[in-house]
This record gives structure tokens, sequence and C-alpha cells, in this order.
């Protein structure tokens, strides 16, 4: 049984990596979140009560507060970000402050408590603009301020940090009912479709592979239980999953029996990746496809249970 602190643990992926800690392993879990957005008062109730689970409404930049928590045996595994290019765009210097100054102080503390593993939230995006398929050891560029704070944040945990491990995640979709989001591709044709009944899509030739939150959650399980050094990047999500986002749309379209217009606006970001070396290094596979991450959304909205502006930005 391994300590587990989920920096930015209160949030879309942090709050399905809790559910999936919980059923699959014995570890405890300490969550550390400032509780930017609202979390779904169910989820709240029955999961921030279990007696494996502790919940402290902090922010990370209070390193005296992460350092009484941290000791040598635990694993950290920061989520933490002020996330997508939206938000970003409102609050940039906050922005660097969290997603690359908090994240690399917390790092730096972590190097200094010697714990067992540092497990770094990154982004596909990084790569921004990859006509070809790309891997880990590809060129990044990055077309957004989030995206930059990502890529700065990765290129000094590589070089300073020796048991970082870099998760570059897909584009996640999928149902977390503790705190969804409505922003992400997937997540947003749907919200969409069922409000306007219509669904609107930019460059829709430009490609977006996705992932499952949950299947984001294995992975990082994965790199928490695997022993030895997982000192390098990992790119997270399944190679048949590089869709443009034309497919994406027309996905949901069939499911929701709604059209599809195309506007004009401009995505700077087009990326297709390869995902063998999780695969190979970690024996990861996804086991949700995107047709699985509409039905379960679709379901729990058609319930009339869920609360569509519960999430957003």
């Amino acid at each position: 049984m391994a300590k587990i602190i989920l920096s930015g643990g209160a949030g879309y992926i942090g709050t399905k990596l809790t559910e999936h800690l919980l059923e699959n392993t014995d570890h405890t879990i300490v969550i550390v979140d400032r509780l930017d957005f609202k979390l779904d008062e169910n989820f709240k109730k029955n999961t921030y009560s279990n007696n494996r689970v502790s919940f402290h409404k902090e922010d990370i930049r209070n390193l005296d507060f992460m350092n009484s928590i941290i000791e040598s045996n635990d694993y950290v595994v920061n989520l933490a970000a002020l996330v997508g290019e939206p938000l970003c765009k409102i609050k940039p210097e906050e922005a660097v402050d969290v997603n690359f100054e908090a994240a690399k102080n917390l790092a730096i503390l972590c190097k200094e408590k010697n714990i067992k593993k540092f497990i770094q939230l990154s982004t596909c995006s990084n790569y921004g603009q990859a006509k070809e398929m790309v891997d880990e050891d590809g060129e990044l560029f990055p077309t957004s301020l989030y995206a930059e704070t990502k890529v700065n944040l990765e290129k000094f945990l590589i070089k300073n940090i020796p048991n970082a491990t870099i998760l570059r995640c897909a584009t996640a979709y999928g149902l977390s009912v503790g705190r969804m989001r409505f922003d992400l591709l997937v997540s947003d044709f749907i919200k969409e479709a069922w409000l306007e009944k219509q669904i609107n899509v930019f460059m829709p030739e430009v490609h977006r592979p996705i992932v499952h939150v949950s299947d984001i959650s294995t992975a990082i399980s994965l790199c928490i239980d695997h022993h030895g050094d997982l000192s390098r990047v990992y790119n997270v999500g399944s190679s048949n999953q590089n869709y443009t986002k034309r497919e994406i749309a027309e996905k949901v379209s069939s499911r929701l029996n709604v059209p599809l217009n195309i506007v004009e606006k401009e995505d700077k970001r087009d990326y297709i990746v390869n995902f063998d070396r999780i695969k190979n290094e970690l024996n990861f596979s996804t086991k949700f496809l995107a047709e699985d991450g509409i039905e379960e959304m679709v379901n729990i909205l058609e319930e009339g249970t869920f609360d569509l502006n519960q999430s957003n930005v």
C-alpha cells in the first residue's frame, strides 16, 4: 500500500483517477486542490468520506503546506494546472505561475524529499503541428500559452528531476461525474448537439488524437505500480484514435441525430501521434473507444440528472 498525493486532484482527470485508485488498488490518496470549480455533491459525499481519502483545500504554490504532507515514500501525481488555451488566455500570468513555476518548485521539493516517483501530466498539444505521425522524440511545436507552459516544464523536469515521468495525454473525453469538462473536443460537441441541436465544426480535417479519461487513469496507475525507473516521456492514447475533428463530430452527430455545420475559424493544432512506447514498455492499452464515451455522456444527459453548467471553464 502506497500513499499517493494528487495535486490538482479534484479536477476532471483527478476525480476519475481517485475513483480508479479506490476501486483497483489499496493505496491511500491525499488530494490537494484549491477547488476553482464545483465538485459534484454526490461524488464529494461518497468519495471524500472514504477512510483512504483525505482532502486539503490548498494551492500547490503553498510550498510550506506541500512540504508538511510529502514524505520520502510517497508518489506525487501533479495534475494542478490552468488547463487549456481559453483559460490560459484569460489568466496568462497565473497560467505561467501555476503551470510552470509552481510545478517546477513542487518537483524540486519532491526531489529534496527523495520521493518514490513524480508523475507529471502533460499534453499531446505540445506537438502542435505534426502532419506525419510523431513519437515522444519528435519535435515539439506549441501553438498556445498552455502548451508553452507544458513544454517548458517538461524540459526542466527532463534535465533536473531524475525520477520524473511525463505523460503527454491525448485530448481527454468520457464521463467523470466528480467534475466534468465541456470545453474539451468530444464533450463540447456533445453539449452543443444536446443544447443547440447542431454541431459547428471549424477546420474539420485537422487531426486530434483522443483518449478516454478512464484510460488516462489506468496509465497513471501503471506508472505508480511499475517497479523500476520510468524517467522518460510517454504519449498516452492509442494510435487508432487519431481522428479528424470531422470524424469525431460525425460520431456525435450520428448518435444524437443532429446536423453538422462547417464554420470559419482558425485551428492552429493538427497532429497525429504514435503511442507505441507506453504500449511496449508498460503493456498499456486503451479499453474505450470514442463511441463508448459518447454513449455514456448521452445516457447521463438523457437521465436528466446532470447539470451541464456544473463545470464549464
